[in-house]
């Protein structure tokens, strides 16, 4: 997830507020996205996965076709995530005088809440561990939530997950430090206890990077450019890449209003950048995007899902910089909540989906089918979960933000799916 930008004490805190409301909506679209994912699987998958072909029938799939995906579309959401915290950390790794003090900081502020939750997921799957398979088989999720959190909880899997794969190595499909495979015998994603938790090891890379540019940039704006140039040949179609283009959107300067013509022209072409990006973020690659994939030649391209989805985020990301509009919206009162609990929610919700939610369903899918079924479970499962998320924020996320040292660096918690 991105760093929380709108905590008091940092510089410029105010003025990057609203990505505090951009990454609460994010969160929820996390969460949207695995709840449908989960009891509704033909709309969160159609054209998404093999075993889900565009072309199913249905007003679900006709849904996932269409630009309303990208309200439960989580996989967008993860990549402005990402965005943000390069944007964020730029500003607060400037104060970081040692690279050892900027990565340990960075592992406590991420780490602490992460094992925490980690261990609370290791204990619900522990009371029930057979409620997402049925409920997966129920639903027609079978290569997805009947799949996952497939190791049996035992307490030394769950403290190896809580403090080393989750954040620190990662897991062996989705690591972001490949050569630690080499190192450790890294654990399929797939028995993760909570399987959201992958994202932090890329988080724990990006911040690497970020705060290698800049050591860097205190050194030379060209060399800089230099190492910018070379993370682009390297990571240029990769996740990674993102936050490099989030640290490099923060060092611009703030645009100060010109003539009225040229405001109009410049509030037009942002509102383009952010209705493209919205139709972008879709669960099928138009046309136009799998061109420019083949004409950038990647070395190691992402699938055309994915790499729509970058381009989609970043489109996103830039219209939102340059709306006030927008960014006033995002600073009203549940933006702004959202984002306040945005990395407990997206930490919690995953296990409580899978134990209570996926009881629920179990109960009430019979009788009213799919839809209804899943529906009662996001209400139950948020009611749950939002309360859980506000506790967690204010005794586990606080006390991570403290220990370490509460700089802007770490007043933020990360968040992706």
């Amino acid at each position: 997830m991105a760093e929380h930008p709108g905590r008091p004490g940092g510089a410029g805190s105010r003025r990057l507020a609203f990505l505090d409301g951009l990454r609460g909506i994010a969160a929820m679209q996390v969460v949207l996205l695995h709840y449908t994912s989960a009891f509704l699987p033909v709309m969160a998958m159609a054209g998404t996965v093999p075993w889900y072909p565009a072309a199913m029938p249905g007003w679900p799939a006709a849904v996932a076709r269409s630009p309303l995906i990208f309200l439960i579309n989580g996989y967008s959401a993860v990549y402005i995530f990402f965005l943000m915290s390069g944007y964020v950390l730029r500003g607060g790794f400037a104060r970081v005088d040692r690279f050892a003090i900027g990565i340990g900081r960075r592992l406590i502020r991420l780490g602490l809440p992460t094992a925490a939750a980690v261990m609370l997921a290791g204990a619900l799957l522990a009371l029930d561990q057979s409620a997402h398979r049925t409920a997966g088989m129920l639903s027609g999720s079978t290569q997805w939530l009947a799949v996952l959190m497939a190791q049996t909880p035992h307490l030394g899997e769950v403290l190896r997950e809580a403090w080393l794969n989750s954040v620190v190595t990662g897991y062996r499909e989705t690591t972001a430090l490949p050569p630690l495979r080499h190192v450790f015998a890294l654990p399929s994603v797939l028995g993760a206890f909570d399987t959201p938790t992958w994202t932090l090891n890329v988080e724990l890379a990006g911040s690497l990077l970020c705060l290698g540019l800049s050591f860097i940039e205190r050194r030379s704006k060209k060399l800089l450019l230099v190492a910018t140039l070379a993370l682009a040949a390297v990571y240029g179609a990769d996740q990674l890449f993102l936050f490099v283009i989030g640290y490099l959107l923060a060092g611009l300067p703030p645009r100060t209003p010109g003539r009225l013509a040229y405001e109009r022209v410049a509030q037009g072409a942002a509102v383009c950048a952010l209705v493209t990006g919205i139709l972008l973020c879709r669960l099928t690659a138009p046309a136009p995007v799998l061109w420019l994939r083949i004409v950038l030649h990647f070395q190691h391209p992402p699938d055309p899902f994915h790499f729509t989805n970058q381009i989609g985020a970043v489109l996103i990301f830039l219209g939102v910089l340059n709306l006030p509009a927008i960014q006033r919206s995002l600073t009203t009162r549940v933006p702004h909540f959202l984002g306040r609990i945005s990395f407990p929610l997206y930490l919690l919700h995953f296990p409580i989906m899978a134990t209570l939610g996926c009881s629920v369903f179990i109960a009430v899918q019979p009788a009213l089918g799919n839809v209804v079924g899943g529906g009662v479970a996001l209400a139950v499962g948020l009611a749950v979960t939002l309360p859980a998320a506000w506790v967690f924020e204010r005794w586990v996320d606080r006390t991570a933000v403290r220990l370490s040292h509460g700089t802007p660096v770490l007043a933020a918690a990360p968040a992706t799916p």
